[in-house]
């Protein structure tokens, strides 16, 4: 594969259909859908912890096992779509249609026969994914839940058309309005039953992914995605060349961010599972608000990227690496010092292992500080060396998992997360830094961290910590943390506002 020819021809400001969102639009919008998606997370996690441990074990295993076979299905074309869109769009005859039905006949195809298979063979894998209790309640929340699968592929390819058109604002809608708010009104009806019915359940986690194809069809029509001016402009193999790499990566990423409580209960039994499931929910919540912001960069990124604007893309993704710490350090410390009352929130039985929550936040505050530093090495057109990356993490993750879980059950688990997450991030910056000075020797390499970041971190800890000490470890201490963080947290951003990168936000396209 060439890296050449992707971002070879410089790109119009206008498209054919409309402007395409500032970034600062665009993170503005995206924390938005994020706060609502935490909210849901919470929701849910809540929902089906006053269940029973057994039922949580079994509802996050189902749905970690939908979700990564749902992501892996897509085979990577919403990052192959943001990629090469720009070109069908900035081109005197636009035919974006015929890129997007590229990407969408084998998602079809491959969803399809995943899906058959799991619904065929839901007895195997839930007897396969149960140490302790019986598997049958699993089978049967398998059997409904693989309907989601082609539905779920579908639409996370046509978001990513939707951002490479130009617009956040319906992945926003879809991932993290309407998808998780329709369960929690589904999930919450359902739950409410003294016993409830596992394939009932399952329906009402089904039902809002079905929802979101349909807006996601609407959103790429309205966007213009179905024009087709002119002669198809990237061939198969350009873009194919570019996404396989990256549907594999796909696959092993939220596989990353998935398969441990998967593991988990097959290790150490459904109610492991359940609690490992719950109070990672809340490690979850954190993570939306991070990827968020790294989705709504990424059209931006591209573009300056392909353009030759690298004094541009430097900007971005070091402004997008202090919004992230901003954004998620103050979360994520506040969680680390204070474990508990989160636990209790869910169930007094999730109390005694609320520790690996202090231990997952330290691997997303990593992740933070590294910046979207693994979006910005695909961005350069180096989806290979982010399969490599993400490999190499999710091996040692299985590899720490399985020695870890078993003589310190779920906070093992915890630890061989965060370590893998180091990894990827660390492998991600290092050939960010090797890749951009190798495509453009003129200038420096791009890499995340900078003063801006640094500031973040500083303001982050200042305005949580010594408050967090002082206060108790209760509920209503964490309220309070997190109400005398924000103001804090806002006038420094207000006072660092230039170096932040906030200065500019108003009124300004990138």
């Amino acid at each position: 594969m060439t890296n050449s020819s992707p971002g070879a021809r410089p790109a119009n400001t206008d498209r054919a259909t409309g402007s395409s969102q500032s970034m600062g639009a665009a993170s503005g919008l995206a924390m938005v859908g994020a706060v609502v998606t935490t909210i849901a997370n919470f929701a849910i996690a809540y929902l089906v912890s006053k269940v029973s441990v057994d039922f949580a074990g079994i509802f996050f295993i189902a749905t970690a096992v939908i979700t990564i076979l749902g992501n892996s299905s897509c085979l990577g074309t919403m990052t192959g779509l943001v990629y090469f869109l720009p070109q069908t769009l900035d081109a005197s005859q636009q035919n974006p249609r015929d890129l997007i039905v590229k990407a969408l006949g084998p998602v079809l195809v491959l969803s399809t026969t995943v899906a058959m298979v799991v619904g065929g063979s839901a007895s195997v894998i839930a007897r396969l994914l149960t140490k302790s209790g019986s598997p049958d309640d699993l089978a049967l929340m398998l059997q409904i839940l693989a309907i989601a699968i082609v539905p779920f592929a579908l639409t996370i390819t046509l978001l990513g058309a939707t951002r490479g058109l130009g617009s956040v604002t319906p992945t926003v809608l879809v991932n993290q309005v309407l998808r998780p708010g329709g369960q929690i009104v589904f999930l919450a009806i359902i739950l409410t039953q003294r016993s409830p019915d596992p394939r009932l359940v399952a329906v009402g986690w089904v039902i809002p992914v079905v929802g979101g194809l349909v807006v996601a069809t609407l959103a790429v029509s309205r966007l213009g995605g179905w024009t087709s001016n002119g002669p198809a402009l990237i061939s198969n193999r350009d873009f194919w060349g570019f996404t396989r790499a990256r549907a594999l990566s796909t696959s092993m990423q939220i596989a990353l961010e998935r398969i441990d409580v998967i593991l988990v209960g097959a290790i150490l039994g459904q109610g492991a599972a359940g609690v490992y499931g719950a109070l990672s929910r809340f490690i979850s919540a954190g993570n939306f608000l991070m990827f968020s912001v790294s989705q709504a960069v990424s059209p931006s990124l591209r573009r300056a990227i392909s353009r030759g604007n690298w004094e541009t893309a430097q900007g971005l993704l070091r402004k997008a690496t202090g919004w992230l710490v901003l954004i998620a350090w103050p979360y994520f410390l506040i969680l680390a010092s204070k474990p508990e009352p989160f636990a209790k929130l869910l169930n007094q039985e999730y109390v005694s292992d609320a520790s690996i929550l202090a231990v997952l936040a330290v691997g997303m505050m990593f992740s933070a500080a590294s910046g979207p530093i693994d979006l910005c090495l695909l961005m350069l057109g180096r989806s290979d060396l982010s399969l490599v990356g993400v490999t190499v993490a999710i091996a040692t993750d299985l590899l720490l998992l399985a020695l870890l879980a078993p003589p310190f059950g779920i906070m093992g688990a915890a630890a061989a997360w965060a370590i893998s997450v180091a990894i990827h991030n660390t492998f991600a910056a290092f050939y960010v830094s090797r890749e951009s000075k190798r495509q453009n020797p003129a200038s420096w390499s791009m890499h995340g961290p900078s003063r801006a970041s640094g500031i973040a971190m500083t303001g982050s800890v200042l305005a949580v910590v010594p408050i967090a000490l002082v206060l108790g470890n209760s509920f209503s201490s964490v309220v309070l943390s997190g109400l005398a963080a924000g103001p804090i947290l806002a006038l420094w951003a207000y006072l660092f506002r230039v170096q932040l990168g906030f200065a500019d936000i108003l009124g300004s396209r990138t």
